[in-house]
């Protein structure tokens, strides 16, 4: 509750401008003298026609005659009531009547208080005291309503100003914004998301979302979205009725319980992802063939290395090593590919995680063991089972880990922490490597994207290991992300929900 700054029962009675109205000359000036003798300003009047021609905003206290003739003191409080600008000034009647019936008639005009003739000046005077105070407390309060109001109104045309300058900044987004309330009924849309759908702002209010949906996909699509409405959930999902146009769909719960969806057309981003996808398969397909020969005829050089010179037989080992090497890029091409472009759904198999955390550290001892890294897994001792693809998961711990590994310093830790919740299962790595600048966090999942300058960087990699793992996690609804602090660490966390 807001305070006024004031104490309404403590008020200064300075002079005052009091009008007494009465017909009767010889009673008006002696009301006058005694409300003079008060220190107060007197305006007289001999009748109601007249007072009413005196009477304004500046008067404080009116002391009127009851009975006068033509109008009459009930008439003239009446007049005062009725009239803007003064309705507000207490009345005192002066008055010889006395029937319960006056009386009830004086309240329901407006009059504040009675006092009978003859007048004593003390109870005049404690009457007086009593109205001008509350008059003085009445006008401080006007007075502070008034301030308020003022500051309603900036307040006011303030936030309207605000959500003009919000409202042209969503119309002028790009990405479609559409918030609906916690019945899933369209409360708001930008101009982006009115001319994708083909109706106008107007017509989408009020307009149950599933009506835009075409399709069983979307219908499943969005309900995984909304299952759950205090969770954010990001799905990427097709639409055939807007010219089969594809949107990154992110829906973010609001504080009254609605959801507020965000959707960026990448229809464009997925096509040329598609076609890098197909051209590097059929590179990757035609680098085999001369990479075979490479690797087999020098290996067969290489069964007989009595004929060979030293330097020949140098020079044989680093072009088996190089066709190595070639063979491990073209292989994570092919697996690239073969993840972006032909991953199957999940099937339902039992997978004890920490049981295949074990199985890749198996297939990474050996880089372990030559870079002398110590490797800590913590997990709880019931570890519930999730259900998918055994090499899903496999992929996705492979990828981490081995980056884990890759950047680590000789002698570091990778540090391994798998935790479970109620409704999720969360994969923890940390390592002790150089770390990753902030500017390039958000880019680390690109594909063929490397932390590391091309001209200085020593290790190798096309940049698609993290790119492969987070396509397989989205795949199972789950999240990925990841932290960092320059020569601290780099901790990369799995949040996987578990099944129903």
């Amino acid at each position: 509750m807001i305070q006024p700054p004031f104490d309404t029962q403590t008020v200064n009675l300075k002079k005052k401008r009091v009008l007494v109205v009465d017909d009767i000359r010889t009673d008006l000036h002696f009301v006058g003298k005694l409300v003079a003798g008060f220190d107060h300003e007197v305006i007289l009047a001999e009748s109601a026609a007249s007072a009413l021609e005196l009477v304004d905003s500046s008067v404080d206290l009116i002391i009127a005659d009851g009975l006068m003739p033509g109008m009459d003191g009930f008439d003239f409080v009446r007049s005062v009531r009725e009239t803007a600008g003064i309705s507000h000034i207490p009345v005192i009647m002066v008055t010889s009547l006395s029937g319960r019936k006056d009386r009830l008639k004086a309240v329901e005009v407006g009059i504040n208080d009675f006092i009978n003739k003859p007048v004593d000046k003390v109870e005049l005077k404690v009457r007086m005291d009593s109205m001008l105070k509350m008059k003085e407390a009445q006008d401080r309060v006007r007075e502070y309503q008034r301030e308020l109001e003022h500051l309603v109104e900036k307040k006011t045309a303030d936030l309207n100003a605000t959500l003009r300058k919000l409202q042209a900044v969503l119309n002028g987004m790009n990405d479609c914004m559409v918030t609906l309330d916690r019945y899933f009924t369209i409360t708001e849309t930008n101009h982006a998301f009115a001319r994708i759908s083909g109706k106008s702002q107007s017509a989408l209010k009020g307009l149950p979302f599933r009506d835009l949906l075409v399709g069983q996909a979307q219908a499943e699509g969005f309900a995984n979205l909304f299952s759950r409405p205090d969770v954010t959930a990001e799905m990427d999902m097709e639409f055939s009725q807007w010219g089969r146009k594809i949107f990154s769909v992110l829906a973010t719960p609001m504080e009254d319980r609605g959801i507020l969806l965000m959707m960026r057309d990448i229809t464009e981003k997925k096509q040329a992802d598609e076609q890098r996808a197909r051209f590097l398969s059929i590179l990757s397909h035609e680098l085999r063939t001369p990479l075979n020969g490479i690797k087999g005829f020098s290996e067969i050089m290489l069964l007989d290395p009595s004929s060979l010179s030293e330097n020949y037989r140098e020079f044989l080992g680093l072009i088996n090593e190089c066709g190595c090497k070639l063979e491990a890029i073209v292989d994570e091409l092919l697996r690239f590919v073969e993840f972006y472009s032909d991953m199957d759904e999940p099937e339902e198999l039992d997978i004890r995680l920490d049981h295949l955390v074990e199985q890749v550290l198996d297939t990474l001892s050996e880089k372990i063991s030559t870079k002398d890294i110590r490797v800590s897994v913590t997990a709880q001792a019931h570890m519930p089972v999730v259900h998918g693809k055994n090499e899903h998961f496999f992929e996705i711990f492979k990828q981490i880990l081995d980056n884990a590994v890759k950047f680590s310093p000789h002698h570091g830790s990778v540090e391994v922490l798998l935790e479970t919740t109620p409704e999720a299962f969360r994969f923890i790595c940390r390592d002790q490597s150089k770390g990753i600048p902030e500017k390039d966090l958000e880019q680390v999942f690109d594909s063929f994207y490397q932390v590391e300058d091309y001209s200085t960087r020593t290790q190798d990699g096309l940049g698609l290991g993290l790119t492969i793992a987070k396509k397989i996690i989205e795949l199972y609804q789950g999240t990925i992300g990841i932290s960092s602090r320059p020569d601290i660490g780099t901790t990369v966390s799995v949040t996987l929900p578990r099944p129903s």
